[in-house]
């Protein structure tokens, strides 16, 4: 007779319950959110025991600081210290605090593109760059390139300035284009690439960004107007970190009262700050970056921002 064969007990496979498990996640992050803003209003409340200190929370929030910078200050200001000396040691522990690039780029030369969202300034800081380094050196040694070959107007621009500076301007509309471009333009000292205006969302982003990292010799920078919101900074650095850019350039500072929000986002990012431009004027609305110089400026651009509008002025210009 043929053997018999055992039958093998068939297991019982559990499913876990997915929509439970996420409920879960849910509620216990809710939890930390809760004990978080608890804390954070517990040490408020500490902080602002203290006259001194109060008034720097104050003052830090009128900047447009994000709140967690602005504790992180305050605690160190000693409780002891005299109220006219609150403000100066607020600021210099706020300096200490900027990440500032120790070098700037313009001296190395070689390639470098600037990114970032439509309207940010890109254009202008490019032409701004290009003379300055035109003045140390020669028309001659600099050469522009622009991949944004689609949008009506945006190569123009850039035209326009190569024009006023005697300044050669070059286009690559692909990858390919960008990279023999670069290797027809290496004899340049300075090969300064202004890239499509792109909004963080665009699926075109992630094209552009590739072709500046499939080319290694370039160094990216991300041009980022302090003049929005800290969350959508934010976001622009997150969604253009795929550039992996080397430092931030902080633009139309002469556009908002609350510059310490825009720092706050280099902070939390370690952006290194390489330049800021605070208005259109090629090349003088542009400023190395100095940590001293930042925070001093906090209270010159919330003030002018405070200013009633010269009703003259406005009126000749309807």
């Amino acid at each position: 007779p043929a053997p018999v064969v055992a039958s093998v007990p068939e297991l019982t496979v559990i499913q876990r319950d997915d929509e439970e498990i996420r409920q879960l996640r849910h509620e216990v992050a809710g939890m930390r959110h809760v004990i978080e803003r608890e804390m954070h209003r517990f040490t408020d409340e500490r902080l602002r025991g203290s006259p001194v200190r109060a008034a720097a929370l104050d003052l830090m929030d009128e900047y447009g600081f994000d709140a967690g910078i602005s504790r992180d200050v305050a605690m160190q200001i000693p409780l002891d210290t005299e109220a006219h000396r609150g403000r100066g040691l607020m600021l210099g522990l706020l300096s200490k605090k900027l990440p500032i690039a120790p070098v700037d780029p313009l001296e190395a030369g070689g390639v470098i593109a600037l990114v970032g969202p439509t309207g940010a300034g890109k254009t202008t800081t490019i032409a701004k760059l290009a003379s300055r380094f035109a003045e140390a050196h020669a028309a001659r040694d600099v050469a522009l390139v622009t991949t944004d070959t689609c949008r009506i107007g945006a190569r123009e621009q850039l035209y326009g300035f190569g024009r006023q500076l005697g300044i050669a301007v070059h286009e690559a509309s692909s990858g390919s284009d960008l990279n023999q471009l670069l290797e027809r333009l290496k004899d340049y000292k300075l090969v300064l690439i202004d890239t499509a205006g792109l909004g963080p969302r665009d699926r075109a982003l992630a094209a552009q960004l590739q072709w500046l990292r499939a080319a290694e010799q370039i160094r990216t920078l991300l041009v980022l107007p302090a003049n929005t919101s800290f969350g959508d900074m934010d976001e622009v650095v997150r969604r253009f970190s795929a550039a992996n850019p080397q430092g931030v350039v902080l633009s139309k500072l002469d556009e908002t009262g609350r510059f310490g929000t825009a720092l706050s986002v280099a902070v939390d990012h370690r952006l290194p700050i390489t330049w800021v431009t605070d208005g259109q004027d090629v090349p003088e609305d542009l400023h190395r970056a100095s940590a001293a110089n930042l925070v001093l400026r906090l209270e010159d651009l919330r003030r002018a921002a405070d200013m009633p509008c010269n009703p003259e002025l406005n009126h000749a210009v309807a």
